[in-house]
């Protein structure tokens, strides 16, 4: 069977293309690792990366995998910033990328994954068997945009040079518009669909109600497979982490604020650390003008890191918190679940699919630091209990996430998908 996914990520072969060979920030690559284990399945890899001209193929020692790279349109600074400053998608000849690869690769069945991106478009051009892999969901992302954070208030954190050169948070806001009416056009076309939480379930039967909609898990990196968190004791400072994107949805405003709540009842305690958004960022900027902690040493920005650095900082950490307004089912969430720490996140999209409350951490309202304060006093002054919650949700984390499931059941679906698909045709 010969398989071909249209992902983000150049997944093993990003060494390759750049040298960060230990890097290891995709998802995917666990997932690719996972399907060379299947010998009845032939994989390519097809995404886009810059500098590229024109679509190109190429392979890698000790992977079967067949890669292609995509050009990024439009091709050309001047045409970048033409697209930023009215906000436009990307040009329709994606879609030419993209049956140029199809052409040349000639699958027995595509895995598009995500909703979010351009490749979908694709779909209405090809008669060959499909499938999503659901994601996030842009269309009510976009609704969730600015829930802590108002339009005024990311406008006063914006440099000059960002909102002239169409970089601002703004120029993104409009642009993601415009990728949320290409989502609802993927959403009609598409036949059928993977996904693993009631929240997006939910969503296809509004959005796709056409779809055959397919469960089935992701796979984490294999660390969070073979570490394990312990409990602290001895320390000075309460150590909480959090990782996500700088995307202003994220909740770290909420964060934030707990922090400034957690000091007022309980002074020089906790130490919050955040991996994934650049320190003086323009939404680290906004967050820390928002809630008064410009000179707060005890809330650290620590920017991206490699996964060795992430894993390291949970084990090292006392709790996980995640704070966003809106998510389907974060890696970062499951991977904290993986280790064992004990969690606070808040009752958002899929994440009760992932994280029963009160049983195995607590969620909280979105945009509500004092409950989430609350929360996170509860598992610093029960720690027995926290402990308890943290072992049920590593115990539930590792049958979700087992490979060997996850593979069985993919390989499930595309079967599935390719019979159904030769029942349908005359």
């Amino acid at each position: 069977m010969k398989v071909l996914w249209f992902t983000t990520s150049p997944s093993l072969s990003r060494g390759t293309l750049d040298g960060s060979y230990n890097v290891g920030t995709s998802w995917i690559e666990a997932m690719e690792l996972l399907v060379h284990k299947a010998t009845n399945i032939e994989l390519a890899i097809a995404f886009i990366w810059n500098g590229e001209k024109k679509v190109r193929h190429f392979s890698i020692s000790n992977s079967t995998t067949r890669y292609y790279t995509m050009p990024r349109r439009p091709i050309g600074k001047t045409a970048n910033f033409v697209r930023r400053f009215f906000s436009l998608a990307e040009p329709d000849s994606i879609v030419d990328d993209c049956l140029e690869v199809i052409d040349d690769f000639k699958p027995d069945v595509i895995n598009f994954f995500g909703t979010e991106n351009p490749f979908p478009k694709v779909i209405p051009k090809v008669d060959i068997p499909h499938v999503i892999w659901f994601q996030g969901n842009l269309t009510v992302y976009q609704k969730k945009w600015y829930s802590g954070i108002t339009l005024w208030q990311s406008l006063k954190g914006e440099s000059f040079l960002d909102l002239f050169l169409a970089r601002s948070d703004m120029h993104s806001f409009l642009v993601h518009e415009k990728f949320v009416a290409r989502e609802k056009e993927t959403f009609k076309n598409s036949k059928n669909i993977i996904g693993r939480t009631q929240w997006d379930k939910r969503l296809v039967s509004t959005m796709a109600p056409q779809a055959h909609y397919y469960h089935c898990e992701e796979v984490m990196r294999d660390p969070f497979y073979t570490n394990e968190w312990q409990p602290k004791s001895g320390r000075d400072k309460y150590v909480i982490v959090s990782t996500f994107r700088d995307n202003l949805y994220k909740g770290l405003e909420t964060a934030m604020e707990a922090y400034g709540i957690l000091d007022e009842v309980s002074p020089n305690t906790v130490e919050w650390r955040i991996i994934g958004v650049p320190e003086g960022s323009h939404y680290d900027r906004v967050c820390r003008q928002m809630s008064g902690l410009e000179n707060e040493e005890g809330f650290k920005i620590l920017g991206s890191r490699p996964a060795d650095d992430i894993i390291n900082e949970i084990l090292q950490a006392d709790l996980f918190v995640h704070p966003s307004h809106i998510d389907n089912s974060p890696n970062s969430l499951c991977e904290a679940m993986m280790l064992g720490i004990p969690i606070v996140g808040t009752n958002v999209g899929g994440v009760p699919s992932m994280l029963k409350d009160g049983d195995e951490g607590i969620l909280v309202q979105d945009g509500d630091p004092y409950a989430m304060a609350g929360a996170i006093l509860e598992q610093m002054t029960e720690p027995q209990h926290a402990h308890s919650m943290a072992a049920k949700a590593r115990k539930r984390a590792h049958v979700r996430h087992n490979r060997e499931t996850i593979l069985e059941r993919l390989i499930q679906v595309y079967t599935q998908i390719l019979k159904s698909t030769k029942k349908s045709c005359p």
